[in-house]
């Protein structure tokens, strides 16, 4: 996600970079060689250093895992440098509002695709519709990163373009949604099982779970309370079924460190369903989970190695680590393959003599042969596109914010629409 939106900086807006990583060499690959850019080792916890790092700097873009923002806006606000990160407010993060506030510094969250696009688009689409003097009643919001369809060939459907272990976090994660104004809470523990098929007209269907508290975001929004509101990730059919297999294995469990030392991936597997022995293992894995043995779940187990016999490479770790490393091995993306991010909305809106479904779209691949993929720029760039603006002094909002202000969505979207990220909106009667 960090390369597109370096390569903004320097060559779009001619900005010099300082790019910090535990790894440097990492940081030197992206800065490549180029005079405005500049590579350093920094690893959290290393307070000191971050101080010079940021009293270098203008404006900060931590793209850090979300547990360690916080740190980093602490040290913003301190130093009174603005702050633009992609993640979800915390709510570590909205403790700094009134510091930002009076510090006279803007830190910008949730400026990505999934949050980020989504909002911009949902919002456009939302005034559009009061523009035209109508009231929304519903909006079903989607956000997806997956496989272009002709790169999706594997049982579970799915590559990796983000971080795998923020994609094991979401899939485990509590969500709210509205139902006509009514509540609905959907425990992490029942996530995939309360998944159902949509049909995005165009495109194909797809299954959807939500995704998170959409709750939080009627008031950002402009939406009453009582309306029907759900936000939702998108996957082909087949991936909510699989991963709840896994759940229920025990393979995405990341709090208990084993070691797998002379362990094979059968006794690996053997052992989450508490036998002491390989043998037969297949059918008995399958009436664990009460399936046949000739379901698709239980190709995709096999497809993945858990049946092997070949020795556990990793010495010790989590169950979600073993689970992780296999998947790596299998389902990231290979040289000519393409990946694709999906952002649309469906708003019914009520007016005085009719009742319409707007609908916006975005849909864009990645580029082949070498070229970034859709859900890397799609990341990066809103947040340099907004970094620039507030550079230049065109965003005037101080404290914790959304991209959902105007003044931040409308020039975020209409310079990402240039870059080939546009939605397009539909109108229909009913």
């Amino acid at each position: 996600m960090v390369k597109p939106m370096v390569d903004y900086f320097i060559d779009t807006c001619e900005c010099h970079v300082i790019v910090a990583d535990m790894n440097v060499a990492r940081a030197r690959e992206i800065v490549a060689g180029r005079h405005s850019g500049t590579a350093i080792c920094w690893k959290a916890g290393q307070r000191d250093i971050l101080d010079e790092i940021v009293k270098e700097a203008d404006l900060v873009v931590s793209m850090l895992p979300p547990s360690l923002h916080p740190g980093v806006a602490s040290t913003c606000v301190r130093l009174r440098k603005h702050l633009i990160t992609t993640s979800y407010i915390s709510p570590e993060m909205s403790s700094f509002d009134g510091e930002a506030r009076s510090q006279d510094i803007l830190l910008l969250n949730e400026i990505g695709e999934d949050p980020g696009l989504d909002h911009m688009g949902a919002c456009k689409a939302i005034d559009e519709a009061k523009a035209a003097g109508g009231i929304v009643t519903k909006l079903d919001s989607y956000g997806a990163g997956l496989p272009a369809m002709h790169s999706r060939q594997n049982p579970f459907r799915y590559k990796f373009s983000w971080s795998p272990k923020g994609l094991m976090a979401a899939v485990r994660a509590s969500a709210t949604y509205l139902r006509d104004g009514n509540r609905i809470e959907v425990p992490g523990s029942e996530l995939l099982s309360h998944h159902q098929l949509v049909t995005i007209k165009g495109i194909g269907t797809f299954e959807t779970y939500p995704n998170r508290d959409c709750t939080r975001y009627l008031k950002p929004y402009g939406l009453a309370d009582n309306i029907s509101f759900y936000r939702g990730l998108l996957r082909f059919p087949g991936w909510c079924d699989a991963m709840g297999a896994l759940i229920r294995l025990g393979l995405l469990d990341d709090t208990i460190t084993s070691r797998f030392h002379g362990k094979s991936y059968a006794d690996f597997l053997a052992s989450r369903i508490n036998l002491d022995t390989s043998f037969f293992l297949r059918k008995r894995v399958a009436a664990f989970l009460d399936l046949e043995q000739t379901n698709e779940i239980m190709e995709s187990l096999e497809w993945l190695g858990l049946f092997e016999d070949s020795a556990i490479p990793l010495s010790s770790g989590t169950n979600a680590d073993i689970l992780l490393d296999l998947m790596l091995k299998k389902m990231s993306y290979r040289p000519g393959e393409q990946d694709m991010i999906l952002v649309h909305s469906d708003i019914l809106a009520k007016f005085p003599n009719r009742l319409e479904r707007r609908t916006s779209r975005m849909l864009v691949e990645g580029i082949p042969c070498g070229g970034t993929s859709a859900m890397s720029r799609a990341v990066a760039l809103p947040a340099a596109i907004a970094s620039r603006l507030l550079l230049e002094g065109k965003i005037a909002a101080r404290g914790v914010h959304l991209p959902t202000l105007p003044e931040i969505s409308e020039p975020v979207l209409e310079k990402m629409a240039a870059l080939g990220f546009e939605f397009k909106n539909t109108v229909e009667v009913l």
